[in-house]
């Protein structure tokens, strides 16, 4: 397997070990960004509705 390791690890680190399989999540935020935290998860849950209910609709086609 093959990994990719962020070197600058600037942000916030989260270290989650979920059965053998552990997970490391760097997140940091862009300095120069013009849409809030909020509106983003905004989107990110709209988009994630849409598809939704595109799968549904298509599964009963």
């Amino acid at each position: 397997m093959h990994e990719n390791k962020n070197e600058q690890n600037i942000g916030t680190k989260t270290i989650k070990k979920i059965g053998k399989a552990t997970y490391e999540v760097v997140v940091h935020f862009n300095e120069n960004a013009t849409e809030t935290m909020q509106d983003k998860l905004k989107r990110i849950i709209l988009r994630e509705m849409e598809r939704e209910k595109h799968q549904k609709v298509d599964k009963n086609d």
